[in-house]
């Protein structure tokens, strides 16, 4: 009896010994997680020259926002954002999210009014039914909608001619040659599209500038090495997630995002981010 009281203590402390390194591995993965978690909005700044431009002009990027952040965290944003004194802001979708989630993103509206600012809609705005009337409250705020449309607009002495195309389900919705038509002057010209994987469609656009969303980052980022893991629409190890890509001389830009999770899902060493584009002339 008495040696099967033994082997039954012994069993225990190495049952013990066991569960100390699994709530260590468990300890240690949580603080992995915690420490990825996004900390801070970052604001990353882009410089592109073009003869057309007569003044230097900063434009403000906002993508997917998806309804998130409370009213401190909104009027935080808008701060940062108007702090840069931008001459416009482009926002190529997901502000609002799909089932009516889209108050918060009025309020941060709110907090832009005054500030020109063009729109094309997201994959997830495109989910909803009332699409319509989400585009007429954008209007509302003073947001110019620019799904299959464009505007010539003027600031200072350059003028700029900004088009964009709705987030359709493919690529193959939109022909090139329609969405070339939507651009008709020789000024310096931008298109909205949500989403940075429309590679072959963009390579075929005559314009300047492609400002996408979408990616978030990459979601995930691998600590240290900076490489993003997954994307929408990219899958594993996407190459499209942030920073300025030329194809075939058209730039592409392509903004992280404002949300800090997707669907539940957190970012992780992958900050939200505000971008601005100095826009400024080679002569300089």
């Amino acid at each position: 009896m008495a040696e099967r009281i033994v082997a039954y203590g012994k069993m225990n402390d190495v049952k013990k010994n066991r569960f100390k390194w699994i709530l260590s591995g468990v300890s240690l993965a949580g603080g992995a997680v915690t420490a990825g978690l996004p900390f801070r909005t970052d604001l990353t700044e882009y410089t592109l020259e073009d003869d057309r431009i007569q003044d230097d002009l900063t434009i403000v990027i906002l993508s997917d926002f998806h309804n998130d952040y409370n009213e401190k965290g909104i009027q935080r944003l808008g701060t940062m954002v108007r702090s840069l004194n931008p001459d416009l802001i482009l926002m190529p979708g997901d502000m609002a999210e799909e089932h009516h989630h889209q108050e918060r993103t009025f309020e941060f509206l709110e907090q832009l009014k005054g500030i020109p600012m063009y729109y094309s809609t997201g994959n997830h705005e495109e989910y909803r039914w009332d699409l319509t009337e989400l585009k007429d409250r954008f209007r509302a705020y003073g947001v110019v909608v620019l799904d299959e449309k464009k505007e010539l607009v003027q600031i200072k002495r350059t003028t700029l001619e900004i088009a964009g195309i709705s987030c359709r389900l493919n690529m193959s919705s939109f022909m090139p040659a329609a969405v070339n038509e939507l651009f008709d002057s020789d000024h310096y010209r931008i298109l909205l599209s949500h989403k940075p994987n429309w590679i072959e469609l963009y390579k075929q656009i005559h314009c300047d500038l492609v400002v996408c969303g979408h990616a978030h980052g990459g979601q995930w980022h691998i600590p240290f090495v900076d490489i993003p893991v997954a994307a929408p629409s990219q899958g594993i190890f996407p190459k499209y997630t942030d920073g300025i890509h030329d194809l075939n001389g058209v730039k592409m830009l392509i903004s992280r995002g404002l949300t800090r999770h997707y669907h539940g899902i957190p970012r992780l060493y992958n900050n939200p981010e505000i971008v601005f584009l100095k826009l400024r002339s080679k002569a300089k």
